[in-house]
Order: structure tokens, then C-alpha cells, then sequence
């Protein structure tokens, strides 16, 4: 039988224990945060010395280690990841993972010899993205967790580029990378890697049309299930996954190892047998070691399904039948051999694996009264002490009677194994080269015919319903309509798409089409059938809002004048800005975790700032009208009530599959519009998503105000008309 590729086993550390412990459990290579930057900001994490001891343990055991950086940067901290990285990257750091796309372009600048692995916060979800993402330099992509193994394999076959995938542990509701939950309720945002887990909190759901309750009170309605695939070992292999990545740096080191060892058994067992059948006790291990309301083998096999979520209990159950416990460290195996002649300096040769050193110490003395023998000498010698080293076997050669003292050869034996760990580790150690700086380039904001009086810029909308093009059509002030994908059924695409950029146009309005948030295979096909819909119905550009899309926009030659990058596609720091400028991508959007003092700090000339709408908390791949058995494939919208008795639209997109749940108050900045010109953008935003015609018109009509008619402004009728709202991150921004 021929042997097949052994894929990479990745397993988890929060700590020093844990990485010990899951590379005596069989991982190949450890992924583990530093002091900075990482999505686990509650973990224990690594100090600088810790990360370097073990950055060296690792490879002393021929294991790699993945540091976490995979976070967004803002402005202040693009300015210290050099000095961070630097001493991490001398050392020999094997990887760096990272969600920031500026941070992304940065480390292959600075640090050639690095590798760059995507995290699954930049929401991958296609051949587009990470064809993309690799020619910028990315060797390895973290594909979205809610891709099925088809789709893995259709990735798999048209690209060299390393893909890693999550086979164990906790799984996020949301596409990673695309949820704003912790941000926008509590401040913690889940960008920065301070999570809040708001989706383990009970949720009543309600119909949209008379508010009736459609779930228990205190339903986990957004809660997954862990995930669980060491049944599916023989496919992912077949499937040439490259990585099998354990999710788990909060969790202990007794469970890292215990999961870590079992999926090491069924790997070695598959690639040298052909078989993997799990015995029952492996499973029990694993559901002992920890689990929410038993396990679900995630998007693999199935799209969404109430059997993926725990509904009625969210918390994290393990068991002290599990019998947990870490491995005692192996020592790594040392072979030596002493010279002993007296007049000659002592030589000691050590060897370890096809590793050997030799190194000479004090001169032998000729014995008088008390020779060493050699069973003295090689007691001594063989002493290891708290190294990584254990002598296996110690061969002394003496010719004649001699001595030496015992501190000499404490001082020949520390000598050897210094230096035989230096020699082993030196194959890993880097030289840092000089690089220069990204040149910053001041980007060409674009102006429009109908132009503030006061900021100079013009104004755009998003539309999500239909019926609210009408009414930003009636206003003159509008120059650009984005026509949101949820809108639009596959069968009347082109029909339906047409009809409403003919009426913008008309209207002397730019017809945009926006995106959906999630590219994935068959989406990615259909798009591409349609390219040349676009330019038959007339439609301006684009507003793209993940890598895919500007993979499939680079592939399908679009002006890159022609498209606006949104929020979710993130800018927080100058490097990521000019990153993507670098690109050809020149217009972006406002980020919305950053405060106002960090934007006025920000150049948002080519930037839209987003002044008014429900914000999308999460995109889902689950449907909530799924887990309640209420799908019935047609877009529709129903509620969420939190503890606080706040009520969160959900909307089910059916044409690509996807749940948006929005915050349950509209952002708003138009009051503030007599500040707002001081952060100089090209462009306010407003977005419409949940409201009616008659809503729209009225937040039109308050934004005209508040821009162009202040003698006719009065707040007091606006928040009659927003109702409640609120400033989002404008004032106080997250950590």
C-alpha cells in the first residue's frame, strides 16, 4: 500500500505546561500567543522569555511553533510590531498568524524568511481568497470553520498554498472575523481578542409580524456545540488537509494533551494501516475531557441544523471520569564518550540524533594517592540535571591512572551539552537585514456632483429592501446607491438588477452593487456567470466586503477605481490602509471600532464614513428560523431578546444562506454633522437594512438637515424619528 502524506497535527498552548504537554502528546507543531496581539487576550500567553525557551523546546523535539498575532492593529501598535517580532524572528519562530491584512503585508517586508499563515478571522471561504491571499505571500490559510469538506477539497485541488482546518474544540456562531456582538453591546471586541461570548447567552425569539414568541424563554440559541471530527480522520487525510488544528488556548493542559494524544493515535493509525476505526473509549475520552451538550462535526457534512447548537444548556462540561493527566517530559537522548590522559586537556564528545559536538576541559592530572575510575567519571559526566538532555549511554577511556575534580567535570559536561544544544538550535536562528519603510502615499479622495457645502464630500446609501430605493431616489443629496445582494433571488437576478440601476440612473445616481459578506463556492459561481450582467445593466462598481471578492475581482480585471472596500474588510492603521493602496484598492471604509480621536488620526480621504444604520452584530452560516424548524427558504426577518429585554433583527439571506443579526439600536452620527467635516472623508454612508419606505424618507430628510439646512434642524424631532440609537465606538472605542 502506498504510504500517504501524514498531515501536520496543531495542537494548542496557554501556557509554558501546555506546550510541553502536547509535545510529549504527539503534536507536531504548537501554536501559542505572546504578550501582544493575540485573539486570546485572557489566555495566560507567553512572556518574551517564555516565548523564546520556547520557541527552543520546540525545536530541540523537531516541532514547530505558530505565534498568534492575529488580532487588528491599531495605528500606535503597527509602530511596535517590529521591535515585538524581531527577537521572536532571530530566535527562529516558524510562523506568524495573523487576521490584520496591513500586518500581513508588514511581516513580509520586515521579516522575508517568516511565514505568514491566515487566520480564519479574515473569513476565507474560496479558491478566490486564498489564491489571493498567497500571492501576497501567505504559505498557509485558515479557511472559515462553516466550509463543508467539499468545498475543502474543491480549495484543495486548484492551489499549492497550505491549508489548516479546525478538527476539535469550541466553535464561534459567527464567521470569524465578521462579528461585532462583544464590540457593540459590551465594548470587548472580539477583533482584539476580548470576546465577551455573548452568543452562550439565552435568547427568546420572536416573529417578526406580530411579535409572538416562537421559542422557549432562555433558549442557547447561539450557541454551538463543540466540535468533534476524529471520525472523519481518513477524510480529512484523503481530502490533503494539510494541518488538523485543536482549538483550545483557554483550556487546560490535561485536556490539550488528552485530545492532543488521541488524535495523534488515529492519524499514525490511518497513515500506516489504512484504517481508523475509533474505539469507544477514545471516544469517551474525548467527551470527558470536555464538551457542550455532546459534540457536532461542524459544517463538514452539513450546512446548519439545530443538532449543531446546544439550545438548552451552553456550558462546557468535562468529567472526572476523564482521568486526565499530562505525560512526564522525555528527555531528549544523549550517546557521549570521555578521553581521559593525564598531561592532555579532557574531552568530552556528546551526540543527539546525527547531532555531536566535542569540547575539551581542564588538563588530566596524573593520579597520586586516589585515581577516578571509571565508574566515578562516567557518574558525573552522565549528571543532567534540569536540561533537556538525558545521557543514554557513557563510554570513559582511560589509559593509565589519573584525576581530575568534580568540578571540572561539572564544567566539561555543561560545556558539552551547551554547546550541543546551541549546535542543534542554530539551523533555526536568523540574522535580521535592514528594511525600509512603506512609503506613504496620500490617496486621492473622489468627489462627486453634489457636494457638501460644509465637508466638501458627498453622501451614498445602502439599500437592503427594495422598497427603500424610492425613497433615496427623491433626494437630491444622494449620489451613490449601493444595491445590497440579500435583495435578490438567484432566478430574477438580472431582471430585478437592471430594473433598479435603469431607475437610479435615471435618477443621475451611481448604481454600486454590494457584495454579500460571504463568498463561498457556489456563490463565487454564480457571480462569476453574472460578471457580464453587470456592465449589460449598468452598474458603476462595487463594495466588496472579504478577500475572496478582491481575489474575484482581480480575476474577473475590475477597475479597482471602481470599488469601495467596507468595514469588514479592515483598516484600522496606516499600514493596513496603505497595504491595500499598495493593491490598487484605494477607497475604503471607516472602521467602526475605532473612537475619535483615533480616527482623527486617521487619513480618511478615500474613506466612507458610515453615519446612520442597524450595524450587523454576527453573519451566520446557522438560521435561527432553522433551529426553531421554522425554515421555509424565503427571506424574512424575525427578533431576538436578550436579558435586557432588547430586541435583535435577524435576517435570513436564503439565496446564499446566511443570518445577519443586527444591533438592536441604529448607529447614528447625524446629530454630531457639525463635527464630523474635521475628520475629512470623502464620503458619509447611510445604510438601510430593517426600515420601511416611510422610515427611510424620514432619516433622509433628518440627514438633509442636519448637512445642508441647519436653520430647519431640530434634534428633538430627529430623535422622535431614529428613536432610540446610538454612537456606536464614535466616543468611546474598544481596548
Amino acid at each position: 500500500m502506498r504510504k500517504k502524506r501524514c498531515p501536520e497535527l496543531l495542537a494548542p498552548a496557554g501556557s509554558f505546561q501546555t506546550l510541553e504537554a502536547v509535545i510529549q502528546a504527539g503534536a507536531d507543531a504548537v501554536y501559542a500567543g505572546g504578550s501582544r496581539f493575540g485573539a486570546r487576550a485572557y489566555a495566560h500567553n507567553f512572556d518574551k522569555e517564555e516565548l523564546s525557551e520556547a520557541i527552543d523546546y520546540a525545536h530541540l523535539y523537531g516541532r514547530r511553533l505558530y505565534l498568534t498575532v492575529n488580532t487588528l492593529l491599531k495605528q500606535p501598535e503597527t509602530e511596535q510590531l517590529y521591535d515585538y517580532l524581531a527577537p521572536y524572528y532571530e530566535q527562529g519562530l516558524d510562523a506568524v498568524i495573523v487576521q490584520d491584512f496591513g500586518v500581513l503585508c508588514k511581516i513580509r517586508e520586515w521579516f522575508p524568511k517568516l511565514s505568514v499563515h491566515v487566520s480564519t478571522q479574515m473569513s476565507v471561504s474560496g479558491i478566490y481568497g486564498v489564491s489571493y491571499l498567497s500571492r501576497l505571500g501567505a504559505v498557509r490559510v485558515v479557511p472559515s470553520r462553516e466550509l463543508s469538506l467539499d468545498e475543502i477539497r474543491a480549495i484543495r485541488s486548484q492551489t499549492k498554498t497550505e491549508l489548516e482546518c479546525f478538527v476539535h474544540g469550541a466553535l464561534c456562531y459567527c464567521y470569524s472575523g465578521q462579528c461585532l456582538f462583544s464590540s457593540l453591546l459590551g465594548g470587548r471586541s472580539g477583533n482584539r481578542g476580548r470576546c465577551a461570548q455573548p452568543c452562550r447567552l439565552p435568547y427568546t425569539a420572536y416573529d417578526a409580524k406580530n411579535r409572538r414568541r416562537i421559542s422557549d424563554a432562555d433558549a442557547y440559541l447561539l450557541s454551538p456545540k463543540d466540535l468533534c471530527t476524529i471520525r472523519k480522520i481518513p477524510d480529512f487525510i484523503e481530502a490533503g488537509i494539510d494541518s488538523f488544528k485543536i482549538e483550545g488556548r483557554m483550556k487546560s493542559a490535561e485536556y490539550a494533551a488528552a485530545v492532543t494524544s488521541v488524535y495523534r493515535k488515529y492519524i499514525d493509525l490511518y497513515i500506516n494501516t489504512g484504517r481508523a476505526q475509533v474505539s469507544k473509549q477514545d471516544e469517551q475520552k474525548l467527551l470527558f475531557a470536555g464538551n457542550r451538550s455532546g459534540f457536532t462535526d461542524g459544517y463538514y457534512s452539513q450546512r446548519n441544523g439545530a443538532d449543531m447548537i446546544t439550545v438548552k444548556r451552553p456550558n462546557h462540561e468535562k468529567t472526572a471520569e476523564a482521568g486526565l493527566h499530562i505525560l512526564q517530559t522525555e528527555k531528549l537522548p544523549v550517546r557521549a564518550k570521555a578521553f581521559l590522559k593525564a598531561g592532555r586537556p579532557a574531552e568530552l564528545t556528546v551526540s543527539c540524533g546525527e547531532m555531536t559536538v566535542s569540547v575539551q576541559g581542564e588538563t588530566v592530572q596524573r593520579a597520586e594517592n586516589q585515581p577516578v575510575s571509571r565508574e566515578m567519571a562516567s557518574a558525573q559526566l552522565s549528571k543532567t540535571g534540569d536540561t533537556r538532555f538525558v545521557m543514554r549511554t557513557m563510554e570513559v577511556v582511560m589509559e593509565e591512572p589519573v584525576f581530575m575534580p568534580k568540578k571540572a567535570f561539572n564544567q566539561l559536561r555543561r560545556k558539552a551539552l551547551e554547546q550541543l544544544q546551541e549546535r542543534m538550535l542554530s539551523g533555526y536562528r536568523r540574522t535580521l537585514l535592514e528594511t525600509a519603510g512603506i512609503k506613504t502615499e496620500n490617496a486621492s479622495g473622489c468627489r462627486n456632483a453634489y457636494q457638501s457645502e460644509v465637508s466638501g464630500c458627498y453622501f451614498t446609501a445602502v439599500i437592503e429592501e427594495p422598497q427603500q430605493l424610492s425613497a433615496v431616489l427623491a433626494e437630491d443629496f444622494i449620489s451613490r446607491v449601493y444595491l445590497d445582494s440579500a435583495m435578490y433571488t438567484r432566478r430574477d437576478f438580472t431582471v430585478q438588477l437592471k430594473e433598479h440601476a435603469k431607475r437610479i440612473k435615471s435618477a443621475g445616481k451611481q448604481a454600486y452593487f454590494a457584495f454579500p459578506p460571504v463568498f463561498r463556492k457556489e456563490t463565487a459561481q454564480f457571480y462569476q456567470k453574472q460578471w457580464e450582467a453587470f456592465a449589460q445593466c449598468g452598474i458603476d462598481g462595487f463594495l466588496v466586503k472579504n478577500q475572496d471578492e478582491c481575489g474575484f475581482l482581480e480575476e474577473m480585471k475590475a477597475e479597482k477605481a471602481r470599488c469601495v472596500s467596507d468595514h469588514s474588510l479592515y483598516t484600522y492603521s496606516d499600514a493596513a490602509k496603505n497595504a491595500y493602496r499598495s493593491k490598487g484598492w484605494i477607497f475604503d471604509t471607516v472602521p467602526l471600532e475605532l473612537n475619535k480621536k483615533e480616527l482623527s488620526f486617521r487619513d480618511n480621504s478615500s474613506s466612507e464614513l458610515i453615519i446612520y444604520g442597524y450595524m450587523p452584530l454576527m453573519t451566520s452560516a446557522q438560521c435561527v428560523s432553522k433551529t426553531l424548524g421554522r425554515c421555509t427558504k424565503t427571506r424574512g426577518l424575525c427578533y431576538l431578546k436578550d436579558r435586557y429585554a432588547k430586541e435583535l433583527p435577524v435576517r435570513n439571506n436564503c439565496s446564499e444562506c446566511y443570518n445577519t443579526i443586527y444591533n438592536a439600536q441604529p448607529l447614528s452620527l447625524i446629530q454630531l454633522a457639525d463635527e464630523l467635516p474635521r475628520l475629512h472623508p470623502a464620503a458619509y454612508r447611510l445604510w438601510f437594512t430593517i426600515e420601511s419606505t416611510e422610515k427611510t424618507a424620514e432619516i433622509l430628510t433628518c440627514c438633509k438637515k442636519a448637512f445642508f439646512d441647519k436653520a430647519c434642524w431640530d434634534r428633538e424631532v430627529f430623535e422622535q424619528t431614529v428613536g432610540a440609537y446610538t454612537n456606536g465606538h464614535y466616543k468611546r472605542g474598544v481596548q
